[in-house]
């Protein structure tokens, strides 16, 4: 048996609390994207090649981040969410002061792996308890605003990587922005409540291992979840492949400083993901007070993803800076407007007990075919073409990133035809 839990959190409380889980998961963002900035000289002064590169930014990085996501969200659904969070908080800060530290390839890899541990508990723990702080027909705007957070992480993350490698080398950028995230940890765990969950079983509790398998069977077996999952995922390559190699390929075809990188794709990109991810969650708040159904919501990315294309090509081929950032821009408005109503569909589609851990499984197909497969994709193709391409070989690495965006379309297309409280 189900029983409604209150609800003790008021605004302001409610308000305060969605402000640390932004800023939390700005700083997570931010974290992710200092690898990117200082590529360049972390590849020299290791010896490494893009491969390597793609490996410890990408897939080792999103794969322990992704598998101890699925087991850090069913703690966060059956835990104290706002202890793990901090924890989590605590512990990737730490490891990207450590990444600076690092003298090889294997303390590199070793030092990103920890890193993508502790960021497993932001998502899941966020998704988990925004829909206890707000109602339902508010959930749309309080994850946009939410989401607009990895957005404020990416330009911030970019802008500062940049002054600071300049200034202290990318070892020193790295210590000096590790040490950050404790302070927030502090604050979040004193300050933020525990609010009650929306629904809470009477009975005997499950035991984890067994209600792990459970949960995710069911979650799996919601029409359409798993082709939205593959779909957003397939569409965020492009968004990851731009947080991995942009600013290198900014370095390299359009001789952009490392000082300047950051203030230079920092801005665009992010204006444009925090502009797309707003005016999406908004937009999905106002189908769903038109409707009861969920599945209105999905029209979004059926509609902005396709749109996205021509920028993708335009970012890619785009002879000069300009054009190629305005490009990168309205590419990342049109992607990132993907994401606030997907996450409303799962966490209003899914049952209270399971909304971490289907939150997290979307994530998961999102990381591993976006994170971890768009990178290396793009690292393997650029060393292949080196020897004929020079420098220019990346710019191919990242057209073949331009596929991604029919094949997401097709998911999402089989998603909503899954669905049909979609149509």
């Amino acid at each position: 048996m189900t029983i409604a839990a209150p609800r003790p959190h008021g605004r302001i409380a409610a308000g305060w609390a969605l402000l640390l889980l932004f800023l939390a998961n700005a700083l997570n963002w931010g974290d992710r994207m200092l690898f990117g900035v200082v590529a360049e000289p972390i590849k020299h002064d290791l010896a490494l090649s893009d491969t390597q590169l793609s490996l410890a930014s990408g897939l080792f990085f999103v794969l322990v981040n992704l598998v101890g996501g699925l087991f850090i969200a069913r703690l966060v659904d059956r835990g104290h969410r706002i202890r793990i969070l901090a924890a989590g908080i605590a512990l990737w800060s730490a490891a990207t002061a450590l990444t600076g530290y690092a003298t090889g390839y294997g303390t590199l890899a070793l030092a990103r792996i920890a890193v993508g541990i502790g960021e497993a508990s932001a998502f899941p723990a966020a998704l988990s308890l925004i829909p206890d702080l707000f109602r339902a027909d508010a959930r749309g705007r309080a994850l946009a605003l939410f989401q607009s957070s990895n957005f404020v992480g990416i330009v911030a993350g970019t802008v500062f990587a940049g002054i600071l490698a300049a200034a202290l080398g990318w070892r020193g950028m790295f210590q000096a922005c590790g040490l950050a995230g404790v302070a927030l940890a502090l604050v979040l765990v004193l300050t933020v409540r525990e609010p009650a969950r929306q629904a809470e079983t009477v009975g005997e509790p499950v035991a984890y291992w067994p209600d792990l398998v459970s949960g995710t069977r069911r979650v799996l077996a919601i029409p359409g979840f798993v082709a939205l999952a593959l779909g957003l995922g397939v569409a965020m390559m492009v968004g990851s492949v731009l947080g991995a190699w942009a600013p290198a390929f900014l370095q390299r075809s359009h001789g952009v400083p490392l000082a300047e990188v950051g203030v230079v794709i920092g801005p665009s990109v992010g204006l444009g993901g925090i502009v797309g991810t707003i005016l999406s969650g908004f937009l999905a708040d106002r189908l769903l007070r038109s409707s009861a159904s969920p599945g209105r919501v999905l029209r979004i990315p059926l509609v902005c993803v396709p749109l996205a294309l021509p920028f993708m090509a335009g970012f890619v081929f785009a002879p000069s800076l300009g054009p190629a950032m305005i490009c990168a821009g309205v590419m990342n408005l049109l992607l990132s407007a993907a994401v606030p109503p997907t996450m409303s569909w799962v966490v209003n589609i899914a049952p209270p007990p399971d909304r971490a851990l289907a939150a997290t499984i979307v994530l998961t197909a999102l990381g591993l075919v976006g994170g971890a497969l768009g990178p290396f994709v793009v690292g393997i193709t650029s060393d292949a073409l080196a020897a004929s391409l020079g420098a220019e070989s990346l710019r191919y690495g990242l057209a073949t990133m331009l596929v991604s965006i029919p094949l997401a379309t097709a998911l999402f297309v089989q998603a909503t035809r899954r669905n049909p409280a979609g149509s």
